[in-house]
């Protein structure tokens, strides 16, 4: 059982006064379990903090790089500048991760193994910028420690090949280290936040929200790296875990040779990194009112969703939409005898869809978020403007939401379209029928709409119409929105629930019984080849706060991989060109799949792609299985 230590009470102006206590306690009474190992890295995950007052703060990348050019005593406010409560409690914070850094010094002093250079570096960390390139580390690792510690779930990492190249290059000049052992360091890295996996999975085992963000480019869009970049992806291969994860930003001026390295690293099942599209993402950042130099910097907030690590506070899935209930909603309500053409049908359709929305919008309305000061520490413009992070103190406020069931939404229109209103097969009350029904005694009917090749994914101009213009509904309706804080409103077209939320829901007429999943992500495996989804993806509209997210999610066999490989590198070069926004592959074949379906124990490392995450397919619901299983077979029986 998890002991978390509870408030008693809270001021009314938003500082909650036992904040301070807490984390005290934290600080004070975590249990300290040292390792023999590079690095020092301790979680007591039976002694947590709740503040258990309003929404905790979780899938954010904070500001690593604050505490690698100052001591925690150089992030304090001096004594002439405290002039409010949180001033205190910012300041209360960093004098307990002193406290905590002296108990670790303790507990290294008492270990019978050399701890010399760890002491070191926890000593400089209280007042001495960091000097090395594994002090550089360590001290980050400290900070991802107390995030996950003060339970902020899914932490994520954020663009660690910038922060740490000065000391790379540094120590390299100076003899310090050499590449290879750098690469070692990595892996050791890449072994310490796998710790506490369990721990740190949130609905599945495997999503942690820890993930990498590297490469970048600039506004003239030259392609910025290092050689830490390569190194991250190397030591990622080298380890072979499914956690941390890395996204490696691209652009048309990404070099072929990282393309191919990204590749082998997919290859071997890691499923990343996962690539997203600068050329895309940028001008869209910017758009929604990102300063451009922050949009040039962006990452993630733990899987896919773009947020400007350490300045924003954006939480990127403060709820779901699900693009089938408007529909549902439409044929239960509406008298369907006096809609006679398909775009009646769509335009009441965009009409319900915006009623979903102003519910989505009622109910965040009503949402505040937690008062946290350790988190405040880490984003810019909290110390500038004296402002906790839950008042507004960082530099962007935004929230997003995620979505599902787009791709059963669209071909459930298109069907409707054909067998409705041109054939005559169906009228939209037997339509009505049969999905209220579950398809019962129209089963044939049902078969017959599997049978049809999804439209969804396809490059067709009726089905990129039909789909900018619901998103362009969605945008327009939610431009109005703003928070609380006064962030604005953003939306994706990828979502985790795409199996949980089918779960609760009817069935729909593109041959989805009630229950079953919902369509993956922007996906398509029935057509020939894969340059369909990529042409597809890359007619979207991604502006106006649509960029929350949107991911093509491709099923390749290693096979295929294998035999066509400077063909696929050059697909992925053309792809980028051609202006995906995000894109993630599943590198297994169906019989392997098959296989540890039947004999998990025989496939104990087996490594798959699931939502924005890897995971170990032994650790995966069955369900989740069972979809995997089913894309793979029909991606293999396409290519």
């Amino acid at each position: 059982m998890i002991e978390r230590v509870v408030p008693k009470e809270f001021a009314e102006d938003g500082i909650d006064k036992s904040y301070d206590e807490i984390f005290s306690l934290i600080c004070q009474k975590m249990d300290i379990r040292i390792q023999e190992r590079r690095f020092v890295y301790v979680i007591d995950v039976h002694y947590l903090m709740d503040t258990s007052k309003g929404i905790p703060y979780e899938n954010l990348t904070p500001g690593y790089d604050k505490i690698l050019h100052s001591g925690l005593a150089g992030l304090k406010y001096p004594d002439s500048e405290v002039t409010n409560e949180y001033c205190k409690s910012h300041n209360h914070v960093l004098e307990q991760l002193s406290m905590l850094a002296d108990r670790i010094i303790e507990k290294l002093e008492g270990c019978g193994f050399d701890t010399a250079k760890q002491r070191d570096w926890m000593k400089r960390l209280k007042d001495c910028p960091a000097e090395h390139f594994e002090e550089a580390i360590q001290r980050m690792l400290f900070v991802n420690q107390m995030l996950w510690q003060t339970d902020h779930r899914l932490t994520g990492l954020g663009a660690w090949d910038t922060y740490l190249f000065p000391f790379y290059e540094k120590d390299l000049a100076e003899g310090y280290l050499d590449r290879e052992g750098v690469r070692e360091i990595l892996r050791d890295l890449y072994r310490t936040l796998h710790d506490y996996y369990e721990y740190k999975s949130n609905i599945l085992m495997g999503d942690t929200g820890q993930i990498f963000v590297l490469g970048k480019s600039d506004l003239e869009g030259n392609y910025l790296c290092n050689d830490l970049t390569y190194l991250f992806i190397e030591a990622m291969k080298d380890v072979q875990l499914s956690d941390p994860k890395c996204l490696l930003r691209v652009n048309k001026n990404t070099p072929r040779d990282l393309i191919e390295l990204a590749l082998e690293s997919i290859a071997t099942g890691l499923g990343a990194p996962l690539l997203a599209n600068d050329d895309v993402i940028i001008p869209e950042l910017i758009e929604f009112g990102i300063e451009p130099t922050d949009a040039c910097e962006y990452t993630t907030s733990a899987c896919w969703e773009p947020l400007i690590g350490g300045k924003s506070s954006s939480i990127n899935n403060m709820n779901l939409l699900n693009y089938l209930k408007a529909l549902e909603n439409l044929l239960r309500r509406e008298r369907l005898e006096q809609i006679h053409s398909f775009e009646e049908l769509t335009d009441k359709y965009l009409v319900y869809l915006q009623r979903n929305l102003t519910e989505i919008k009622r109910i965040l309305n009503m949402r505040r978020f937690q008062y946290n000061p350790l988190l405040s520490v880490f984003l810019d413009d909290c110390q500038k403007n004296k402002k906790d992070v839950s008042w507004g103190g960082a530099r962007y406020h935004d929230v997003g939401i995620t979505s599902v069931a787009m791709g059963n939404l669209i071909n459930a229109l298109l069907n409707i379209k054909e067998l409705v209103f041109e054939r005559r097969r169906y009228t939209l009350y037997e339509v009505k029928q049969m999905t209220l029904l579950d398809f019962q005694g129209w089963e044939e009917v049902r078969e017959e709409l599997r049978a049809k090749p999804s439209r969804w994914g396809a490059d067709d101009a009726e089905v990129v119409g039909l789909v900018n213009r619901i998103t362009e509904c969605v945008s327009k309706e939610l431009a109005q929105y703003r928070s609380y804080l006064g962030g604005r409103l953003k939306i994706g077209l990828s979502g985790p629930a795409y199996l949980d939320a089918g779960k609760g829901f009817g069935a729909s007429f593109d041959g989805r019984k009630s229950g079953e999943p919902f369509a993956v992500h922007i996906s398509n495996e029935e057509q020939d080849g894969f340059t369909g989804v990529v042409n597809f993806a890359s007619q979207m509209e991604y502006g106006q706060g649509r960029f929350n997210g949107n991911v093509v999610d491709m099923m390749v066999s290693p096979d295929f991989i294998r035999q066509n490989w400077d063909k696929f590198v050059d697909f992925l070069m053309i792809c980028i060109k051609k202006g995906f926004f995000e894109m993630q592959m599943n590198v297994v074949s169906s019989k392997t799949l098959l296989e540890a379906r039947e004999h998990p124990e025989d496939f104990p490392n087996l490594i798959v792609r699931v939502w924005g995450f890897s995971a170990y397919f032994k650790d995966l619901p069955e369900d989740y299985k069972n979809v995997l299983i089913e894309r793979a077979l029909k991606s293999e029986g396409a290519a």
